[in-house]
């Protein structure tokens, strides 16, 4: 199941979903937090009034009584660096901070287009821009934008974006027809950006496929977002984590460059969906191209068996699938094939599709049969 299709199936979730308070004062929060409060400056008078607990929505009601108290919650809610707090809670006082944060609003509100005046904010919040605060880089300033331009009527609006939203918007540019290697490289179940690549080429790409996925779907994006951030992996049990599943979404596509360059798959989408099956399926796709080329001889033995059929948990274009699949086996084993006939069958609660192959090698004097099942049940129960 792709990771569009994982958010269409909790759209309840998302609508009634509340992002828990964080506890801020405590754990490994509480050497930061002390830090900060140890400067005794404004920024350290506003965090020793804070409640002891802070929700997406007390950030933004600080924001509606006192940007500057907005902007220091801001910065506890997000959990500040115990290596920066000191730093970041000195440099920023009210008389420093408050003029940048009211510019940033005007910014928001005033400039042309979405793009403009996202792409003017960040540029003034970059170091060397006009609103640059100390110690502040994209994981916190997103987190300003978002909460500045929360009440504001935007098309495509300031979304916060962190290691952990990097997975997400991963996940999501396939659906959407983007190619998601072109700004990341999935490093097993993370990304970083590809070369030449930076948070400046991203970010609104991010915050606009956000937006549409929202619209999309029927809901607001500020619930999207909250939602998909996910939760620690003690609170929630019930509910499959959004966080973790894009996360396997990275892990699923990871092999994709590979399986493009070894078997000269020019449709993307293919390469996506034969990785994803490969993942679902507990197949090392480098091994196996290792040791298939090493050995070159013996029976193919994925999918071979009624009992054992390789699973496509994909509901849409999972036939195509099939065909993208053994053709890469095919190759594998350096097997010329013609599929000679195609068989739904049922066995217990699955169905299984069972393709038939005329199959040769250049040391066969006549070709022989072999039979590759898959189990299609996911997507042959959405039809």
């Amino acid at each position: 199941m792709s990771f569009l299709n994982f958010i269409k199936n909790h759209i309840n979730n998302i609508n009634n979903y509340t992002q828990p308070a964080i506890h801020w004062r405590e754990g490994r929060f509480a050497n930061p937090v002390g830090k900060a409060e140890a400067t005794n400056g404004d920024f350290s008078e506003v965090v020793r009034n804070l409640p002891a607990e802070l929700s997406r929505d007390d950030v933004v009601r600080f924001f509606r009584e006192d940007l500057y108290k907005g902007f220091v919650a801001t910065i506890m809610w997000g959990g500040i660096s115990r290596f920066q707090a000191e730093g970041i809670a000195r440099n920023n006082d009210r008389n420093s901070a408050l003029p940048k944060l009211e510019r940033l609003v005007a910014l928001l509100r005033d400039s042309g287009t979405d793009i403009e005046r996202i792409e003017d904010a960040i540029a003034s919040l970059r170091r060397g821009g006009e609103n640059y605060f100390y110690g502040i880089g994209p994981s916190y300033f997103t987190k300003l934008l978002y909460f500045l331009a929360y009440d504001m009527d935007l098309n495509t609006r300031p979304l916060i974006y962190d290691e952990n939203m990097k997975p997400v918007h991963f996940a999501l540019m396939p659906e959407a027809q983007k190619n998601p290697f072109f700004y990341y490289v999935p490093i097993g179940n993370k990304v970083t950006y590809a070369e030449f690549t930076s948070f400046e080429d991203v970010y609104y790409d991010y915050c606009e496929l956000m937006c549409e996925t929202a619209r999309e779907i029927g809901v607001d994006v500020k619930n999207l977002e909250a939602w998909v951030f996910g939760w620690p992996a003690n609170i929630n049990l019930q509910q499959p984590n959004p966080r973790v599943i894009a996360k396997t979404e990275v892990a699923r596509m990871e092999d994709t460059g590979i399986l493009r360059y070894n078997f000269a798959i020019e449709d993307l989408d293919d390469a996506i969906g034969a990785s994803r099956i490969f993942y679902d399926n507990k197949i090392n796709v480098v091994e196996l191209i290792v040791e298939l080329r090493k050995t070159g001889e013996g029976k193919l033995h994925i999918g071979n068996e009624e009992e054992h059929p390789i699973v496509i948990t994909e509901t849409d274009g999972y036939v195509h699938l099939e065909y993208v699949i053994t053709d890469i086996l095919f190759q594998l084993k350096n097997l010329e094939s013609k599929m000679i006939s195609q068989h739904c069958i049922s066995v217990g609660d699955r169905t299984l599709d069972r393709l038939c192959f005329e199959v040769q090698s250049e040391q066969d004097e006549k070709p022989k049969e072999m039979e590759v099942y898959f189990d299609i049940t996911a997507g042959y129960n959405t039809n």
